[in-house]
């Protein structure tokens, strides 16, 4: 199954550099499959498809030119290329953090080489704090907006075909018909989703009290440390952007990465079925 591709709002938006191309012909040299998809795994959330996905091709995130390897653990780093619920996509198990090290434009990596591998849609998923206490662990929330916290603009430096900034509108990153099919699809086996905003922050550090309570009067139901960074890219690129966060935790509580990981893994089985039900719709590239 392949989609017609959105054509995008704003033609020729790049920082530059060929690694998008390269890793998109390395990619084409080891499989058939041209996703019409691509998926990120967050911290914990590989699990979730594992199992589940017809793999092609596995590549290691160090083999593609421009990635560096996976350093975060519950991030395996790969990128497997194959079938989900028919349809083809491009799963990254893992993802590029701020925190990391490698620099702003590195955390756009996946975005960008999604769009040169042809695909249109992009879901993201992470594992975040709760920022309201009626939020419970392992609880999914479907990203409706967010909150750049991480004192750099993803797209910071990227230019058009005409050599002008990318002023890039971000008033609907998230796709809103996308959402709603995320969240029919958890209704009708029972899961009680929440739709929030999230707020990033760069990390490694978790957030104090203090930054947790003034994330949410600003707005803020969720916070991590990644996914803006893809999500404003896609959206200057032309993809469709779901967002999913798996709540592992929740304010006012301390915390371990691998409490994180955990609690990420135990909602694999509700993240499984919401996919079930977005995966052909978000296949079609239908608006």
């Amino acid at each position: 199954m392949t989609g017609a591709r959105a054509a995008s709002a704003f033609p020729g938006a790049s920082p530059g550099g060929d690694e998008p191309a390269r890793a998109a012909a390395l990619v084409s040299d080891q499989t058939s499959v041209r996703p019409a998809v691509a998926i990120v795994l967050g911290s914990g959330l590989g699990d979730a498809l594992a199992e589940e996905l017809n793999v092609d091709a596995d590549i290691a995130f160090g083999d593609l030119p421009g990635f560096p390897p996976a350093s975060v653990p519950g991030h395996a780093g790969r990128l497997r290329l194959g079938t989900l619920y028919g349809v083809p996509v491009a799963a990254f198990f893992g993802r590029v953090h701020l925190y990391e090290g490698h620099g702003i434009a590195a955390t756009t990596l996946i975005p960008r080489v999604a769009e040169a591998m042809g695909a249109h849609t992009l879901i993201l998923t992470n594992a975040s704090g709760g920022l309201d206490a009626g939020m419970r662990v392992g609880q999914l929330m479907l990203i409706r907006d967010h909150l750049n916290g991480m004192g750099v603009n993803p797209i910071f430096g990227w230019r058009m075909a005409d050599g002008a900034p990318a002023f890039v509108d971000v008033s609907h990153v998230y796709d809103a018909a996308l959402l709603e099919t995320a969240r029919a699809a958890a209704a009708e086996v029972g899961i009680d989703v929440r739709v929030g905003v999230y707020a990033a922050v760069s990390g490694p550090s978790y957030e104090t009290p203090a930054e947790t309570t003034a994330l949410a009067r600003l707005g803020a139901d969720a916070v991590g440390m990644s996914t803006v960074p893809e999500a404003v890219a896609a959206t200057a690129l032309g993809l469709r952007v779901l967002g999913i966060s798996c709540i592992t935790d929740v304010a006012g509580t301390e915390l371990t990465h691998q409490e994180v990981l955990a609690a990420a893994r135990g909602a694999a089985p509700d993240l499984r079925a919401i996919l079930r039900g977005v995966l052909p719709v978000a296949g079609t590239g239908a608006t």
